[in-house]
């Protein structure tokens, strides 16, 4: 067996005596003494966190509200093993314990799933707005598939709506803080009848723009949403309830602009003079460009409604029936190369996204010594979007005389699963676990590339295919027809080079089509032992898939538009969850090893005509060995410490690619993108009381090591005569480690009734890169929000 993992199961084993020989201690008190415990819902039923043999964070309400997370990123921060990556069109990108994939297209799923009351958000640009007035956030670390589907290798987060309530309440806050945010957040939630409760809850901020254009007087990064989600629970009997879940958001914030790093010209440097020219962004984090002619902009709405039923059908027995159907049009424009120049804008990336989803199951009363559910799924999705390109700045555009295109990616999905779980009490101590889903996958894409209207896009490609067809242009392995083709027009452009389904390659301009079908059985096995009634000893081996996707992309030909399969991961993972002195001392732990096949990656293709391009690929084999170790210690009243961290040693084990000149390289132990070796968080809170006031403090500080944003950071890098960085070569693709410190002190009256907290973030105003991306001739990188500060007044009534 390989030593790293022997090192990591050593760890739990020797994490295992030691919890033993505490709880023997501990035990007698806390079999008498009870204490606050966080419920979860990790195994679709609730349990204490403490008793779920499964790798979970979660955050209540109060410590998101406490801690000020508002955004993704924010989250993100606060779970070690969970990295977030921002990108040019809004779409945010989780990477959880080293799995992640960086596809930002509207219809690629996501390797870690996202939920509001198990109600699948299926598409990552859904989950924008989710977090807000929240009961809790629970994050699931490891493969999901058996009870949360496929695309969950990385794991599972589901948010968790604050309730309807049995008395009336009225709450909310007010938040105002630097470049004028002005941030808040309401509810309102009660009974109507006896058997009928609601809760109205509603969200928005509004900023001023933060970023700077460092080149002119110009600014960017207005922030503007609005969104509600409205609740009723109707329970007629008590053997009957149903959850509705009506929700909506609606978000015209700037999509950010990137800071303009790195030259790395396809063509020779007197196509690309102007680039050469431009100024490399200084290391500011308010410091960027954009070009003003197509200014980033953006007005993206959703609207969802879901419906749950849960009916005891007889003694013991439950059927749960959750529908949700939701419409997601997005409309945006948005800077990839961080120039004023025309260097692959995006002036319009709209399009749409219809999901319906549903889910029956039955399950047994959770308090019986055998447990099981049984269920299915189905998924009906159809997406569609579309992109207009301007690249007159480019320097392929001198050669081939376009200026632009547009772009369009029409799929439709369809997917059903089956599934079962079940939990035998061998003994007081000793459960066994079993699962497995069925997943049959289907996904139809037609993809096109063609001119924006000035035809200059359709000219190149009516020469190119006219060359290719009459010989003056040999392509190998390709014989001419000798016959003229047909003018492209506004047509589709990119030339069929496949040979995919057997047939010739043909090099004639059309619309992609193809069709992906797959299927999995996702499974888990596991043991709980439970050492007493506060620690927990759990092993589990997993294994989950991701679904295979087709890109939108600029393309020259279908190789572009090809697409990936699906990936798979198989988890070991070990673990322990432990709590003494009343529960003011909890600590859990987890080791594992991933053995990662198929893993998803953008990468590279060598394009007969245009050189290197961008494409879909899948790296045959790789893995991950990690740990995790999470202490909060209440010491005295009012005092709470925490701390959490994670190691993670990622690597390549088997991939050919290609190099940034189209060469070969071998990518074998390379780093996996977005995995950090290590992440750690500490936090300290305070309060206590003086008469009817209740002062708190509070200090977070968090850090993480480097990560690469590509595979195998400059490993692939090949220097040009026009190559030129505001970094050395060898940091191009280097996200930097980073530390942020976030503080807050207040005070609440008048029995909580009243809370003033004031606040600040990353108060050090440390400059920190969030991710680094490649555009054609330039490579850009995103950096994180500089310090911000403010105050917030909430209340709450009842």
């Amino acid at each position: 067996m390989n030593t790293r993992r022997i090192g990591i199961l050593s760890l739990c084993m020797s994490s295992a005596s030691l919890i033993a020989f505490l709880s023997s201690a501990a035990y007698a008190q806390d079999a008498q003494e009870g204490g606050n415990e966080i419920i979860v819902t990790a195994n679709k039923r609730e349990q204490s966190i403490n008793k779920v043999g499964l790798a979970i964070t979660a955050l209540s309400g109060e410590s998101l509200k406490n801690q000020n997370i508002v955004s993704l990123n924010d989250l993100a921060n606060s779970i070690p093993g969970l990295s977030y990556a921002p990108s040019a069109t809004q779409t945010p990108v989780y990477t959880l314990r080293g799995v992640g994939f960086y596809e930002t297209s509207l219809a690629a799923y996501p390797t870690t799933s996202v939920y509001v009351d198990q109600v699948p958000l299926s598409f990552p640009a859904l989950s924008t707005h989710a977090n807000f007035d929240l009961e809790r956030v629970e994050v699931l670390k490891g493969p999901q598939g058996t009870l949360f589907g496929q695309n969950s290798t990385g794991g599972a987060i589901n948010f968790i709506a604050a309730k309807p309530t049995s008395a009336f309440e009225v709450g909310g806050d007010l938040s105002y803080g630097r470049f004028n945010r002005v941030e808040g957040n309401a509810y309102i939630s009660g009974p109507l009848t006896d058997t009928l409760r609601a809760r109205l809850a509603v969200t928005g901020a509004h900023a001023d723009d933060w970023q700077r254009s460092y080149t002119r007087d110009d600014k960017l990064g207005e922030v503007a949403y609005y969104g509600a989600r409205l609740l009723i629970d109707w329970e007629p009997v008590d053997t009957l309830s149903v959850e509705i879940n009506l929700n909506g958001w609606r978000d015209k914030s700037d999509p950010q602009a990137p800071q303009y790093q790195t030259l790395l010209s396809q063509s020779p440097s007197t196509t690309v003079q102007a680039l050469r020219d431009f100024p490399f962004a200084p290391f500011k984090a308010r410091a960027a460009d954009w070009t003003p002619e197509t200014r980033p902009h953006a007005d993206n709405r959703l609207l969802q409604g879901s419906g749950r039923i849960n009916w005891e059908v007889a003694s013991g027995i439950t059927v749960t029936s959750i529908s949700s159907y939701v419409d997601y049009k997005p409309d945006q424009g948005f800077e990839t190369d961080g120039t004023t120049l025309m260097a692959d804008d995006f002036i319009v990336d709209k399009g749409k996204i219809k999901s319906f989803s549903q889910e029956l199951r039955i399950a047994n009363d959770p308090l019986y010594p055998f447990r099981w559910v049984v269920g299915a799924n189905y998924e009906k999705s159809h997406v569609y979007e579309y992109q207009l390109q301007t690249f007159s700045d480019i320097s392929t555009a001198p050669i081939f005389g376009y200026t632009g295109a547009y772009v369009y990616s029409d799929q439709r999905m369809r997917n059903y699963a089956f599934f079962g779980n079940v939990e035998y009490d061998l003994s007081d101590r000793f459960t066994v676990k079993a699962g497995a889903r069925y997943t049959d996958a289907r996904r139809k894409a037609a993809t096109c590339t063609g001119d924006p209207g000035d035809g200059t896009f359709a000219a190149a490609f009516d020469d190119l295919a006219n060359a290719i067809q009459l010989g003056f242009f040999p392509v190998e392995g390709f014989t001419p027809t000798g016959e003229p083709v047909a003018p492209i027009g506004l047509g589709c452009a990119p030339l069929d080079n496949t040979t995919e389904d057997g047939t010739p390659a043909t090099y004639l301009p059309g619309e992609f089509r193809d069709t992906l079908k797959e299927d999995n059985l996702s499974w888990r096995v596991g043991v709980d032992f439970k050492l007493s009634s506060n620690a927990l000893l759990y092993a589990n081996v997993a294994q989950g898939y991701k679904a295979g996707s087709f890109p939108i992309a600029s393309a020259a030909t279908f190789e572009q538009f090809l697409p990936v399969t699906q990936e798979s991961l198989l988890s070991y993972e070990a673990g322990f969850k432990f709590s003494t002195l009343n529960r003011k001392l909890q600590i859990s732990g987890a080791g594992f090893y991933y053995d990662y096949k198929d893993k998803q990656l953008r990468s590279k293709i060598v394009d007969p005509i245009f050189g290197v391009l961008d494409a879909l690929d899948n790296i045959p084999k790789s893995r991950m060995i990690g740990a995790e170790l999470d202490l909060t210690l209440t010491p005295v009243s009012g005092l709470v410490l925490s701390a959490s961290g994670s190691i993670l040693d990622s690597k390549v084990t088997q991939f050919v690619g290609l190099d940034t000149a189209g060469g070969s390289i071998d990518y074998a132990g390379s780093v996996i993108p977005y995995t950090p070796k290590y992440q750690l968080r500490l936090s300290g809170d305070y309060k206590w009381e003086m008469g009817d006031v209740e002062p708190f403090v509070g200090v977070v500080f968090s850090t993480r090591s480097k990560a690469n944003a590509n595979i195998g950071g400059s490993r692939g890098l090949v220097l040009t005569s026009d190559f030129a960085s505001s970094v050395a070569p060898e940091d191009v693709y280097e996200i930097p480690g980073y530390s942020l410190v976030d503080v807050r002190a207040g005070a609440s009256f008048d029995d909580e009734r009243w809370r003033v907290t004031v606040f600040g973030k990353n108060v050090f105003n440390e400059y920190h890169v969030t991710n680094i991306f490649t555009d054609y001739d330039t490579i850009a990188r995103f950096a994180g929000q500089p310090a911000t500060y403010g105050v917030t007044v909430a209340f709450k009534f009842w």
